[in-house]
């Protein structure tokens, strides 16, 4: 009886702890969800605004051309892997997560759980995986940033560079030897940017 009552005491006090875990599991899920929906909004407005700078910027650094940058998503991501592995084991947005069940076993809810926190890394707010920069200088027909030649991709960082302090600008930026690979005239048209913005 008495080796009962100690077992029942620790259970008693583990079964609460599960739920009060479970119960902010839940609660998390609900933040996340609504900061997922303003981080998305936000994130939107800022990479509008930071891909016509690009390409304003991009313009003056190369006198002409044309540049932007490109949302790479995860679907598209998840798209291009199974073309290259047609056979290969189906993609996690397929599957589907459950909530936690009461009554199923702790292992099976840890699984779950788990499995949840991984879905959620994966597939975040904007469903971006990466970005792509399309960079096509005048006269040439390229748009991969990989042809570039060294300066090409210099002037296009810059230029990335600069769109991104307009977009959310700084007290104090620094920009440690920018100018070592650029010659006179580029560095004159960084400076006619930097003068644009230091306002």
């Amino acid at each position: 009886e008495k080796e009962y009552n100690q077992t029942k005491e620790r259970f008693d006090y583990l079964d609460g702890q599960a739920r009060d875990l479970n119960n902010a599991i839940l609660s998390l899920e609900k933040i996340i969800k609504e900061l997922d929906g303003i981080i998305k909004v936000r994130f939107d407005k800022e990479f509008k605004n930071i891909s016509a700078k690009f390409e304003e910027y991009f313009k003056i650094l190369f006198n002409g051309g044309q540049a932007k940058i490109v949302k790479v998503t995860t679907e598209e991501l998840a798209d291009d892997e199974d073309k290259s592995n047609p056979t290969g084991p189906a993609k996690d947005k397929d599957k589907i997560i459950e909530p936690a069940i009461a009554g199923e076993t702790a292992e099976n809810k840890c699984a779950n759980n788990l499995k949840r926190i991984k879905h959620l890394q994966k597939y975040n707010a904007t469903g971006l995986a990466g970005i792509e920069i399309l960079a096509t200088p005048p006269g040439k027909k390229i748009k991969s940033i990989a042809m570039l030649s060294g300066g090409e991709r210099a002037l296009t960082a810059i230029g990335l560079i600069c769109a991104i302090i307009s977009s959310n600008p700084s007290p104090f930026v620094v920009l440690d030897e920018v100018d070592a690979s650029l010659d006179e005239a580029n560095s004159e048209r960084l400076a006619k940017i930097l003068d644009d913005l230091s306002h």
